[in-house]
C-alpha cells in the first residue's frame, strides 16, 4: 500500500491491520500510545496489540483508505471498513496524531 499524503506509521498500521500482523505495532504507536474505538480505551502498544490481535480475529476486517484530511495536528482518514461483523462493510473515520518522533500517539475511530 503506498499513499503519498500519509506518514509511513499510519500506512505500517493501516498494513498491520489488514494482514493481521500485531508485532509491527511497536513500529507504529508511541509506548505510551492511546487508541479508542468502540466505547473502549487502550493505553500503550502492548494493550493496543491485543486490541489489534482481539478485533482481527474477532471481524476479519480489512480496511480501505478512500480519503485523507489534514489537519492542524491531526490526520483524518475515511475508510471502507469490510469484515465479519453486523453492518459491513462501514464507512469508519480513523483520527490519527502523531507524535515528534513520526509514531501514532493517538488513534479515534468512529462513524
Amino acid at each position: 500500500m503506498s499513499i503519498p499524503e500519509l506518514a509511513p506509521a499510519i500506512v505500517a498500521y493501516i498494513a498491520a491491520a489488514n494482514t493481521r500482523d500485531t508485532s509491527a505495532i511497536a513500529q507504529c504507536f508511541a509506548e505510551d500510545a492511546n487508541v479508542f474505538d468502540e466505547g473502549q480505551h487502550q493505553v500503550g502498544a502492548a494493550a493496543i496489540a491485543r486490541w489489534m490481535e482481539d478485533t482481527g480475529r474477532r471481524y476479519q476486517s480489512r480496511v480501505e483508505v478512500l480519503k485523507v484530511q489534514h489537519r492542524t495536528g491531526k490526520v483524518l482518514v475515511s475508510n471502507i471498513v469490510s469484515g465479519n461483523f453486523p453492518g459491513s462493510p462501514l464507512e469508519l473515520r480513523y483520527t490519527f496524531r502523531l507524535n515528534e518522533q513520526g509514531k501514532i500517539s493517538r488513534l479515534d475511530i468512529s462513524l
